[in-house]
């Protein structure tokens, strides 16, 4: 399930993400779009499943939507550590 990964996703733009991972406390991939996101997840994880990163990404779809700051760095979220 998504919520096993040690991944996060942030959205840094319309059409634009970073992939975070909370076990290196770094971003392994920024400013890609959803399908580039999606097909480096799953070339890194052959064993991942498309619907766990799809989720990632929706979920900070979600975030984006009720979240007013600019960047992900002003993001309540991104401050808080989650």
């Amino acid at each position: 399930m998504a919520d096993d990964l040690d991944l996060r996703v942030y959205r840094r733009a319309p059409d634009r993400y970073m992939l975070w991972s909370t076990r290196v406390s770094d971003a392994l991939l920024d400013d890609a779009s959803r399908e580039e996101l999606v097909e480096w997840f799953l070339y890194k994880r052959p064993d991942g499943a498309r619907a766990d990163i799809e989720a990632l990404v929706d979920a900070a779809d979600d975030r984006a939507a009720t979240d007013a700051t600019e960047t992900y760095e002003e993001s309540p979220d991104w401050l808080s550590g989650n």
